[in-house]
């Protein structure tokens, strides 16, 4: 992609006692700094480990060459690491899961350059989180932060930057500043308690219980059984496996796999436990298999391929079989991945996520400014049909 970055890393301070600087791996952060900020994975979101994007750069996943180039925010104070933040030089805009294709275009059309832009996420991962990590940084310094990226951007020749999936403390912190906020809905499980999948179901509206029970065994009675690995547990044959059945399903699909080969046990070494796969089995050969990252309260899933067609395995693997679980584990959230209203009949609730958007340019800032206003009424109105549209029971634990 074309690059209009210089090579200096560093940027001018907000203020005397902040250094701010860009680092070009996340390598260059070393452990004991890291440990310092106080960022524990397992409790709080994988997403944004130093692992996780560890070994998103060392498997060749988020590289320069693929369109991510990385250039993460570090701040210093007293020469002792305070703050910490993802960021990506983007040269596209694949695996983002907020959609920003047709302001590309717009660009375009206008004789305008829309690439590079950045991008602060968790790369490929539409997971909710933490962007800006920082030891006991007060909202004003946050907030210096912010600024002094979004003017280096104007230095740099970057068209815009892009802040995704933030959590509330991220949604709180900037909408005190002056970057565009975006809203949509995604679908999440909540546990609400539950002792089995049958104390689940009995929330249920009749219609989609009885749904979502003859979907599960109409799968039992075709043959298919479920095998669950951890990290610790699952080989390299195991993870070539499942890759193989990832790829064929995206390239069926005409999307491209950005995740290498290398990826999924580089991730599984380091972080063993808190990495799961499934393999869906028939006639005892494993013919599907879904990819889910947990924490000490949430999991995730994340990917999911098959060498057959099978109907509706793909919900049984995906959602029921991680719903088993989060109940098992007394995990609280299942989040299944982006989009798809169907997993609203089968028990997922509508739930908002977040971006914020500095755009460069006036004039088009100003106009997606407009968009952004009335597709943010348009996702209220959505939210409001979701929720009055529920597979729950109005006097089920979840209202």
């Amino acid at each position: 992609m074309s690059q209009h970055t210089s090579n200096n890393t560093e940027i001018s301070s907000p203020d005397d006692g902040l250094s701010i600087s860009f680092v070009e791996s996340i390598t260059a952060i070393s452990d004991s700094e890291w440990s310092r900020l106080g960022f524990v994975a397992h409790e709080t979101n994988p997403f944004i480990d130093y692992r996780f994007l560890q070994a998103l750069e060392d498997s060749g996943s988020v590289t320069a060459e693929r369109g991510w180039k990385p250039l993460h925010l570090v701040a210093y104070q007293n020469g002792q690491l305070v703050a910490f933040m993802p960021l990506y030089i983007k040269g596209h805009s694949f695996g983002e899961f907020v959609f920003d294709w047709a302001w590309a275009n717009a660009y375009q059309r206008h004789g305008l350059e829309y690439y590079p832009k950045a991008l602060t996420a968790s790369p490929l991962s539409p997971i909710t989180g933490p962007r800006l990590l920082h030891k006991n940084l007060e909202p004003e310094q946050q907030l210096a932060i912010i600024n002094t990226v979004s003017e280096w951007l104007k230095q740099n020749y970057i068209s815009s930057w892009h802040i995704n999936f933030l959590d509330q403390d991220g949604v709180d912190l900037l909408s005190n500043s002056s970057l565009l906020p975006r809203r949509d809905i995604q679908f999440h499980w909540m546990n609400q308690s539950y002792a089995s999948f049958d104390d689940f179901l009995s929330n249920l509206k009749a219609k989609k219980r009885k749904n979502i029970l003859r979907e599960r065994r109409q799968v039992a009675s075709c043959g298919w059984s479920f095998e669950w690995l951890t990290g610790r547990q699952a080989t390299d044959e195991d993870w070539q496996l499942f890759y193989d059945m990832y790829k064929k399903t995206f390239d069926e699909k005409g999307s491209w796999s950005q995740l290498t080969p290398e990826f999924f046990p580089l991730l599984a070494k380091s972080m063993g436990d808190q990495v799961l796969l499934l393999f869906a089995k028939k006639d005892n050969q494993r013919l599907a298999g879904a990819y889910f990252i947990r924490s000490k309260t949430h999991l995730y899933g994340r990917y999911w391929g098959s060498l057959v067609e099978e109907e509706f395995l793909h919900f049984e693997t995906c959602y029921y079989q991680g719903i088993d679980y989060a109940i098992e584990q007394k995990l609280e959230v299942f989040e299944p991945g982006a989009q798809g209203e169907h997993k609203l009949a089968r028990g997922f609730n509508p739930v908002l996520t977040y971006s914020y958007h500095d755009i460069v340019e006036p004039a088009f800032r100003e106009a997606i400014d407009k968009a952004l206003r009335y597709e943010t009424k348009e996702i209220d109105q959505l939210l409001d049909y979701y929720e009055a549209h529920s597979a729950y029971k109005s006097t089920a634990k979840h209202s």
